[in-house]
């Protein structure tokens, strides 16, 4: 239990969401960040996986859904925050898919991928390839 919450709040010390677009969805977007701002992950998911299941392609949502689902594991008894770790896993690989120039959500699988252990999805060589990835990102600028 102790490995999934540290492991967690590596993952959620960098808060930054990237900045994009207004898209039809912005509000309910914005209305779902301010749970998460405001403490309120659940609403925050619900809201996410709702926007999720209408706009598959929303990279920014999948980003946030991961770092509520981690918010919400900090919480959780060890059974129920190993699911939720393995769903923020998810949530962050789907955002750097959907969005593979998002430098936040980016760095946020590197942290879930150097502190989580293979079982929840985390490992150094997907972080190495993550890690050359963001390197080969930084050096097109």
């Amino acid at each position: 239990m102790r490995l999934v919450l540290l492991l967690l709040g590596l993952i959620l010390l960098g808060d930054a969401q990237a900045e994009g677009a207004a898209a039809p969805y912005e509000n309910e977007y914005q209305d779902a960040r301010k749970n998460y701002r405001a403490r309120h992950y659940q609403d925050a998911v619900r809201m996410l996986e709702a926007l999720l299941k209408v706009h598959p392609d929303c990279a920014r949502c999948a980003h946030l859904l991961g770092k509520s689902y981690g918010r919400l594991a900090q919480r959780a008894n060890w059974l129920s925050a190993m699911d939720l770790a393995r769903k923020t896993c998810a949530a962050f690989e789907l955002a750097v898919r959907l969005d593979p120039n998002d430098e936040g959500a980016i760095e946020d699988l590197i942290r879930y991928y150097r502190a989580a252990p293979e079982f929840l999805g985390g490992g150094v060589d997907k972080a190495k390839r993550m890690e050359q990835r963001l390197k080969n990102l930084h050096s097109q600028k």
